[in-house]
């Protein structure tokens, strides 16, 4: 190649470099894909239709208050639909003697309590504007040790380390919530309201101390404050669950304290079958 060629080329690319992007020859765009397949990739994908169940359609379009405060419970009930909910905690308190009761029957006990004093103080209120509940729903949840104690929530932070490394050397305990339906009888019927309950139960197993768990690991989870609120003292979907947590037996969202599925069922149960309810008992007599 001759110099003279040589050097035009180079000033020639310099030339090129020193302009603009825009104004740079550019490249001929490669040959456009013909046959199956090759058109536009495709768009974002849609939304997921919602869960189509006929009690959630009910609920959604009735006044439903859930008497807890717990956003926990709140979200697992929005993930299935209903984010509509009137949240009114009950404002009684929760003192219960738990020697007079066993885990289960104090658990449930809490629940109609709670359940209770909401529906009937909404009663209350005397506004044509402000229509009766149709739906309330309450629930408690508590941790009962291997050695059958009930746990709430810690009341410290030296309380909150005890609890759990008395989790983590016992290994295993379990998640008990009780979830109470109330709604209002169609009939004139005493007490005027179909009331029903379910108690569920999942075992949840806690790492070892030699096996990533040693009191450093507690005390470090302690100073988070995320299971301070907490019945057990921690949260298994949050870092609780990640680092304390090894297994559970059971249903995963009664942990986290609403069993969402069998509160469906119940709510069903008290909306839907009051009528089966009194045919079975006509059938008794």
């Amino acid at each position: 190649m001759p110099v003279s060629e040589s050097l035009s080329d180079y000033k020639k690319a310099e030339a090129e470099h020193l302009l603009p992007a825009s104004a740079r020859p550019q490249p001929p765009a490669p040959a456009a894909a013909s046959g199956p397949g090759s058109g536009p990739g495709p768009g974002p994908r849609p939304p997921l239709p919602p869960l189509n169940l006929p009690i959630i359609s009910y609920l959604k379009s009735k006044r439903v208050i859930l008497a807890s405060a717990s956003p926990r419970r709140r979200q697992l009930l929005a993930q299935v639909g209903l984010t509509g909910l009137e949240i009114t905690p009950s404002t009684k308190p929760e003192d219960l003697d738990k020697s007079a009761y066993g885990p289960f029957e104090y658990v449930a006990a809490t629940a109609r309590q709670k359940c209770l004093e909401v529906y009937e103080t909404s009663l209350q209120t005397h506004l044509a504007s402000i229509p009766d509940p149709d739906v309330v729903i309450a629930a408690d949840t508590v941790i009962v040790t291997r050695d059958g104690r009930v746990l709430e929530k810690p009341r410290s932070e030296a309380e909150h380390v005890k609890m759990l490394r008395h989790l983590r050397d016992t290994r295993v305990h379990r998640v008990v919530t009780a979830v109470c339906v109330i709604a209002p009888r169609e009939d004139a019927r005493s007490p005027g309201y179909e009331l029903v309950t379910h108690t569920e139960e999942t075992k949840v197993y806690f790492a070892q101390d030699g096996n990533g768990l040693p009191d450093d690991v507690i005390d470090a989870y302690v100073k988070t404050r995320e299971g301070a609120d907490k019945a057990g003292g921690y949260a298994i979907q949050g870092v609780g669950g990640l680092i304390l947590v090894e297994k559970i037996e059971g249903n995963f969202d009664n942990v986290v304290g609403l069993p969402v599925r069998q509160t469906l069922a119940l709510a069903e149960k008290a909306v839907f079958k009051q009528d089966q309810d009194e045919e079975a008992e006509e059938d008794d007599d």
